[in-house]
């Protein structure tokens, strides 16, 4: 063992006191050999090899709970595990600090371990999918001030690089940490630097007054520019407060602040630490009561994100009434004045994908439309720029390569948002591909789907290049209808497969029919459920557009419920749909000409077929060609309808088609 000791000055068992100190002294390496209380991975003792050198701490989780009580690493460590399955909880606890994983090998950042129960570590989860990730249910040494001056550590060095997390979150310190966050966009992000002017007040906002002490009012602005803030927050249900057209006059003289649900009390507080007098907050500066004014104001979205200084962001509250300043955020285990333990916080993927805000359908176009946002997560904040996404531990999310939905929309934001600001070509691949981010949220109104869009729509519209400047039909562009059409419910692919391509036993995610009709059959809002747009994936279309019809809703953004016709002419064909075995995960079916012929010849065959709604009932249904590269296929499947129109009820992904095309005949149809 190296000689390196670490003086522990908070109050520890026995067993922590022993690990930090060992880990010190080995400098956070493997040995060639250990004290007796841990075992190397080669021992019978320890139960799973690629967990790698195991610590023995408590022997049951009994004992932890026990003695969480009085010590302070213990405490940081129940808290983690105990939420836990009871199953993932027997044995003895080891801690790993030298896992293995994976692709990247053994872990390298020194400082960090694993947390596990010896019967249960083959069932823990890893809780992501980038190579090197961290898995869940780890904790880090790590660095409770600020370096030494000149002092470089390399990234391995995690016990050093990596910053803890104030337990305890002050104003104080959001206004510090908003600081250091705005002064680099100012100062290093050419993408942001224009953003820091003052921007035309919305309609209404929250007039926070001069001092801490001023009262607060509602304020019709008129015209002047100003720093404002908005909050980006879940309604999760009704809110208290909200501002109705009987209430409006004496709001413009007077707010009874301790009357608001907490998020809204939460965003008052953090515009006074930036030092920012405005606050705007949809439900307390958009009349409730009157429609008119709900869809005036509903397409300027676009201008009021767009235009905050800072969007407040209020990641893990489900409801108003819950609070984002949470005053007791991640535990630590304090080692000394120089270092102290926290647990690990999730891969970003994973955890934004769980947070309320994202499953929510209006925060999407909150957080796309928004320049810097200051985030408020349960453990931590973060920083969203147009260049960075700035974590208060100071790592840094970037998005990866993986594929997942959350790392793509970050990209897209970045992408978009700059190149509307500066004027540059936007393609059509943007929009689908925000799209497919998009069909992941959810909505409380069914008919909000369409005007929750329409902020988004617009800047997209917005731009001056002729490719983008085009005609808005029911969540599509006119000019790209063609690839628009192309959607199909989502399938989880296996994370890193790099073919794309519907297979016969990919899961598939379930779709549903709103409540009432809320868009044309052929419009991706016609139904809710996450989709994949296959125009990212294909590029040889054939089908031709003979005309777009809009009797409703044409370049109106805001219409939650427009209608109109598609008409093409393609290859077409009557075919019979041969639904997948009845079994769990089982949601792709196939086409044939006839309803005798058999799957399993594939000159008749067109496999792929998912159904949007009903996939277990066999039936005739018609095709037409959409895109064609080689011998992959990609048709609409469409019921016919009583006035000879046709509605879209799936898509095909036919690949290694060896269907003789002179089987189809082209035809024009009228898609509603």
């Amino acid at each position: 063992m190296t000689s390196a000791p670490v003086v522990l000055t908070g109050i520890f068992c026995q067993l922590c006191r022993e690990f930090i100190s060992n880990l010190f002294a080995f400098d956070f390496s493997v040995q060639d050999t250990y004290p007796s209380q841990w075992l190397p991975k080669e021992s019978k003792k320890n139960p799973d090899a690629t967990w790698g050198d195991a610590f023995r701490h408590h022997e049951t989780f009994s004992d932890l709970e026990a003695s969480a009580k009085i010590c302070e690493l213990c405490n940081v460590l129940y808290i983690d595990l105990a939420p836990m399955d009871p199953s993932f909880c027997q044995g003895w606890l080891g801690l790993y600090p030298f896992w293995f994983g994976g692709r990247s090998g053994g872990n390298k950042l020194k400082g960090h371990f694993r947390a596990g129960f010896s019967d249960s570590l083959t069932k823990m989860p890893w809780g992501g999918h980038t190579i090197g990730s961290v898995p869940l249910h780890s904790f880090k040494v790590c660095r409770r001030g600020s370096l030494k001056n000149g002092e470089d550590v390399p990234y391995a060095n995690a016990y050093r690089r990596v910053s803890a997390i104030p337990v305890t979150l002050q104003l104080s310190h959001i206004s510090h940490m908003a600081t250091i966050w705005q002064r680099k966009c100012s100062e290093v992000h050419k993408d942001c630097a224009k953003y820091t002017i003052d921007s035309e007040l919305p309609t209404r906002v929250i007039d926070l007054g001069d001092t801490k002490e001023a009262p607060i009012r509602l304020y019709e602005s008129k015209g002047e520019k100003a720093a404002y803030t908005a909050l980006s927050h879940c309604w999760g249900g009704p809110i208290p407060s909200i501002l109705m057209t009987a209430n409006k006059t004496a709001r413009t003289r007077a707010m009874d602040s301790d009357a608001l649900p907490q998020n809204f009390k939460d965003a008052i507080q953090v515009t006074r630490a930036l030092q920012i007098r405005y606050l705007w907050i949809d439900a307390l500066c958009i009349i409730q009561d009157s429609k008119d004014d709900w869809f005036r104001e509903a397409g300027k979205m676009r201008f009021v994100y767009a235009g905050a200084t800072v969007v407040i962001s209020a990641l893990d509250a489900p409801a108003s009434t819950t609070g984002f300043l949470n005053p007791n955020r991640i535990p630590s285990a304090t080692l000394n004045d120089e270092y102290a333990v926290q647990k690990v916080f999730p891969e970003m993927n994973y955890y934004l994908e769980k947070c309320p805000l994202v499953s929510r359908g209006w925060c999407m176009q909150e957080r796309f439309l928004a320049n810097p946002i200051l985030h408020f997560g349960k453990e931590q904040m973060f920083w969203e720029c147009r260049s960075d996404f700035m974590c208060e531990d100071g790592s840094k999310y970037v998005g990866d390569s993986s594929g997942h939905v959350m790392a793509l929309f970050l990209n897209i934001r970045k992408r978009i948002g700059v190149s509307a600001a500066k004027g540059a070509k936007l393609q059509w691949k943007d929009w689908y591909q925000l799209l497919q981010e998009y069909t992941t949220r959810n909505f409380t109104v069914s008919t909000d789907k369409l005007p929750a869009m329409a902020g988004a729509a617009a800047l997209f519209k917005s731009t001056t290049t002729t490719e983008s400047s085009g005609t808005y039909v029911a969540g599509l562009w006119k000019e790209d209808i063609a690839r628009g059409l192309l959607w199909c419910a989502h399938y989880y692919h296996a994370p890193g497969r790099r073919v794309w391509g519907i297979s016969q036993t990919d899961e598939i995610s379930l779709l549903a029919a709103p409540p009432q009709k809320r868009a044309p059959s052929w419009s991706w809002a016609a139904l809710d459920g996450q989709l994949d747009f296959w125009a990212l994936r294909t590029s040889q279309f054939v089908v031709e557009v003979v005309n777009v019809s809009m009797s409703v809703g044409e370049n109106e953004f805001t219409e939650a419920c427009p209608i109109g016709t598609v008409t093409l002419r393609g290859l077409f064909a009557r075919m019979f749909y041969h639904p997948p075995p009845d079994s769990p995960g089982l949601d792709v079916g196939n086409l044939t000409f006839g309803e005798a012929d058999s799957i399993n010849d594939k000159t008749v065959t067109l496999s792929g077929c998912v159904m949007d709604l009903d996939r277990r009932s066999s039936r005739f249904c018609s095709v037409i060609l959409i895109a064609q590269a080689n011998k992959s296929w990609y048709f609409l499947v469409l019921d016919k309808n009583r006035d000879g129109s046709y509605r879209r009820v799936g898509m095909c992904t036919a690949h290694s088609v060896q269907v003789d095309s002179a089987k189809f005949e082209t035809l024009e149809v009228a898609i509603a």
